[in-house]
């Protein structure tokens, strides 16, 4: 299957599950497919920068983003880097404060990486089980977001300012392995989601 055929097959994944998703409890006024924020992320091992959209599941127990993150040629040290990004995200302690909500979260993205570096099958030029495959990863995380509700405006409805520490399954694997320091296995990053 090539780039374009596998990006769109998770485009869909994401659209068909989300549609059995919705906690049937909520009545909401718009289509099952628009989506709840949109995001954007600096860092985290997605992207230097990431921008995405982002729906609320099960009485927003989980909340499931599609990013597309870029790295510049001029950071990367190689080329430019694309990458497609299925993240979860839970919440698991909620405490609410005058204004704001603060919430301690957990949880984990899959990332595709396109791009002449990355590859789902080993080139024939490489000998066989002279690399793994490279194109796809996993992302963990732990972080804290602070979350206000607009009650004057129409258009945004709320804003979450979050941070996250995490790690990637790779750097994960190095480290348990003794291969690499693991206190240089974490990145962190900073994010807003913007609620519509």
């Amino acid at each position: 299957m090539n780039n374009k055929g596998l990006i769109n097959l998770c485009i869909a994944l994401l659209v068909f599950s989300s549609a059995f998703a919705q906690d049937s409890t909520l009545v909401k006024k718009e289509p099952w497919y628009r989506p709840d924020y949109a995001t954007i992320q600096f860092a985290g091992n997605i992207g230097f920068i990431s921008l995405g959209i982002g729906y609320q599941f099960f009485n927003n127990r989980i909340n499931s983003e599609i990013l597309y993150g870029f790295v510049p040629a001029s950071i990367s040290k190689t080329e430019n880097i694309n990458t497609i990004t299925f993240k979860n995200t839970f919440p698991v302690i909620n405490k609410k404060h005058k204004i704001i909500t603060t919430t301690l979260i957990t949880g984990f993205a899959v990332s595709y990486e396109t791009g002449n570096n990355s590859f789902v099958k080993l080139p024939d030029k490489y000998p066989d089980d002279y690399y793994r495959t490279n194109a796809f990863h996993s992302t963990f995380f732990i972080g804290a977001k602070a979350h206000k509700d607009f009650t004057d405006t129409i258009i945004i409805k709320g804003i979450d300012f979050y941070s996250e520490i995490g790690t990637v399954d790779t750097y994960l694997w190095y480290a348990m392995s003794q291969k690499i320091n693991p206190t240089k296995i974490f990145s962190l990053s900073v994010g807003v989601n913007l609620y519509f």
